[in-house]
């Protein structure tokens, strides 16, 4: 139960997937089994893509799908769903063989990851990002999926059409110096898959400072008046690299900014926050909380509001506070207030505010809620000091906890440098 826990609050705050793997060998669905009818797409920034739903797939008691397709010029991401009139039991990373094939017959490198969505539906994401090419604007996407451990042995097709989505892209090339990270802002592109903001740096060769980066909280986006929270997309060597010095090319990603929140806003910038903690202060924060936390006392202790079990107050290591002074529920969305006693403990208990399913006693499978891909968060007008951060595509009364990233306690070891236009 206690790591369980501390895996959903870890996986909540830092946006980790726990299960996960990279994809190369070849997999073929068994040539008898029926491909799923072809479908096109249409704009991606606006839906699923997928026209008709007569693609899915009946086997062995299991109806298999693929769910969505989204893509820009650069990235590919399908979602393939399993979805089983019994409870399904949790499977390990290679239980699940999956191909994806798109473009000139190229069987693609990529991510794949698998989850529990609840106990009747398993979600299988694929994630195939390029630089040097682009993806296919148009033509035929298979599918092959093998899980051993329910018998499941299909192929899909979709006939796909992105052109839409290529042209829904904003892209600004700038050049933005960020002193307190040691990098410059080279673009910033908003599509289907949210915003992404590029930069640059130069460093030694020899150079591991990379280790101790925190991605966490690396800055703050903010589109018109709401803030999005960021996470390290990648890293990678420029190929010009002259003498003892390299320059690396890196990424700050949005999922949930996608080119429909930002078009026709009229300001896009960020907020640096530079934190001095190492991955080692860090780890070290989340050990001493599990070796100490008693987890039927702090679950007495917790308020509930429609369902949201949290801890009203917040202490900072400095002696200074924080609360969340009101909670306000409606269908799939959730609304918290929260404030510090000052601007900087507010931005950051709002900047890495998290939910996830409540821990039941009973069940053996916890099911997950991404909140970075979800959050948003913004000044509460009727409030100088307080934020309102909101929570979408929550599944309706269901139990769920709210936290924050306890490495934040640390306070003195954050800095929230100004905000600075793009």
């Amino acid at each position: 139960m206690m790591n369980k826990k501390i895996n959903m609050l870890l996986s909540s705050v830092l946006g980790i997937s726990l299960t996960f793997g990279i994809m190369e060998a070849p997999v073929l669905a068994d040539s008898s089994v029926k491909a799923a009818p072809s479908y096109t797409t249409s704009d991606n920034s606006t839906n699923n893509n997928i026209v008709s739903k007569d693609n899915d797939i009946e086997q062995n008691g299991l109806k298999i799908s693929i769910d969505k397709i989204v893509a820009t010029k650069h990235k590919l991401e399908v979602t393939v769903k399993v979805e089983s009139q019994k409870p399904l039991e949790e499977t390990k990373g290679d239980d699940v063989q999956v191909l994806l094939t798109y473009g000139d017959g190229k069987d693609y490198n990529y991510e794949m990851s698998h989850e529990l969505i609840n106990d009747k539906t398993m979600q299988i994401t694929l994630n195939r990002e390029v630089n040097d090419e682009e993806i296919p604007e148009k033509g035929n996407l298979r599918v092959d999926l093998v899980i051993p451990k329910y018998k499941i042995n299909v192929g899909m097709d979709a006939n796909v059409d992105f052109s839409e989505s290529f042209k829904n892209t904003i892209e600004k090339n700038v050049s933005v110096n960020i002193p307190e990270f040691n990098f410059t802002v080279k673009k910033i592109e908003s599509n289907a898959m949210g915003t992404e903001v590029t930069y640059s740096k130069e460093e030694k060769r020899d150079s591991d400072e990379d280790e101790d980066i925190d991605f966490s909280t690396p800055l703050i986006l903010k589109i018109g008046d709401k803030m999005y929270r960021t996470m390290g997309e990648r890293n990678y060597t420029s190929e010009d690299d002259k003498g003892d010095t390299r320059t690396v090319i890196g990424s700050y990603n949005a999922g949930v900014a996608t080119y429909d929140k930002v078009k026709g806003q009229n300001t896009i910038s960020i907020i640096p926050i530079a934190c001095s903690m190492t991955n080692e202060d860090r780890s070290k924060i989340y050990e001493d909380i599990y070796k100490n936390l008693d987890y039927k006392k702090d679950d007495v202790n917790k308020d509930t509001t429609s369902d949201i079990s949290y801890t009203k107050g917040f202490d900072f290591s400095d002696g200074s506070k924080g609360e969340i002074y009101k909670i306000e529920r409606s269908d799939n969305n959730l609304k918290v207030y929260c404030k510090g006693d000052t601007e900087k403990e507010s931005l950051l208990m709002a900047s890495t505010m998290c939910i996830y399913p409540k821990m039941e006693k009973e069940k053996t499978v916890y099911y997950g809620y991404e909140s970075e891909k979800n959050m948003s968060f913004y000044k509460d007008q009727d409030n100088s000091l307080g934020y309102i951060v909101e929570f979408d595509n929550l599944e309706k009364d269901k139990k769920m906890e709210l936290n924050f990233d306890y490495a934040i306690k640390e306070i003195d070891k954050y800095k929230i440098d100004d905000e600075i236009q793009l």
